[in-house]
């Protein structure tokens, strides 16, 4: 009988994704990644974190 390789469908694969280049140009989602990254004010959210010097990236 013939051997062969046994197949493991729980193994993970390292693909290194670049989800941004995923994105599609005009779609919903694009529109709020530029909302979000360009547009908004994100800057109320520094107060939370006291970590510019020490400590974890939030």
């Amino acid at each position: 009988m013939a051997r062969y390789k046994p197949v493991d469908y729980c193994q993970t694969k390292l693909l290194p994704i670049n989800y941004e280049e995923q994105l599609v140009p005009c779609s919903f989602e694009h529109t709020i990644h530029h909302l979000i990254e360009k547009e908004l004010d994100l800057s109320l959210f520094d107060l939370r974190y006291h970590n510019d010097v020490t400590g974890a990236s939030a």
